[in-house]
């Protein structure tokens, strides 16, 4: 099965019980790192034209409402079970100024330097090509402006433990829930994705001129900065 065709499956049979799982697994420091990820973007940019990546059920887009109510943003994501909980919850919390796209991210539907600011957050791993979306995102945002996003990866420490629960705990608790293979998906896409090392060199080989990393939680997820100057 093509990635976009298995990433899309596994997110919409997982979408009622997503949320739910985001702070199950991680004890709700998700949100905290999330949190950090849209403070540090904007340190380095303030735009009010904003695009996240895969927004799915919209906790970006909240935290960003919540610290730059003004903002003007874009949900852009291709899974229609996640757009619809989106909505639900902008309409239930009253939030203006947020359009919603359904689309993929290695083909961005606006035009050159759209956006002050970019921001996903456990979103790139599960992208077909990685490459190609960079180089869309690149485009799309302003000069100067910045790219922000949060994506899991293996601590120096604890690895052991680490890939003892996404493989086996995560998978098992998921499976009470209906959804074991979707939450065995987890550790195969992040022993698939990129290293550190290898994500800070492809966004500076698409033209990002700064790229900054920052460890979260020992390392389990990682903040990364590219700058657009």
């Amino acid at each position: 099965m093509p990635k976009k065709e298995l990433v899309l499956e596994t997110f919409s049979k997982i979408s009622n019980v997503y949320d739910y799982m985001n702070d199950f697994m991680t004890l709700g420091m998700h949100r905290d790192w999330k949190n950090l990820l849209i403070k540090e973007v904007f340190k380095f940019y303030k735009d009010s034209d904003i695009l996240d990546i895969g927004s799915g059920t919209g906790d970006l887009v909240f935290l960003i409402k919540k610290d730059f109510p003004s903002a003007k943003v874009v949900a852009l994501d291709i899974n229609d079970s996640m757009l619809k909980k989106l909505k639900r919850k902008l309409e239930k919390n009253n939030i203006k100024d947020v359009e919603i796209v359904k689309s993929f991210a290695e083909d961005i539907p606006f035009g050159d330097e759209t956006f002050g600011a970019v921001v996903s957050s456990y979103t790139i791993r599960n992208l077909e090509d990685i490459e190609r979306s960079f180089k869309e995102i690149y485009r799309v945002i302003k000069k100067p402006g910045v790219f922000g996003f949060l994506e899991l990866s293996e601590p120096k420490i604890f690895k052991k433990l680490f890939w003892l629960y996404l493989d086996k705990i995560l998978p098992f608790f998921g499976g009470k829930l209906g959804c074991k293979e979707e939450y065995e998906y987890l550790g195969r896409s992040l022993r698939a994705f990129l290293s550190p090392e290898d994500i800070v060199s492809l966004l500076k080989s698409v033209g990002f001129s700064r790229v900054y990393i920052a460890r979260v939680c020992a390392g389990v997820s990682t903040i990364y900065i590219a700058i657009k100057s």
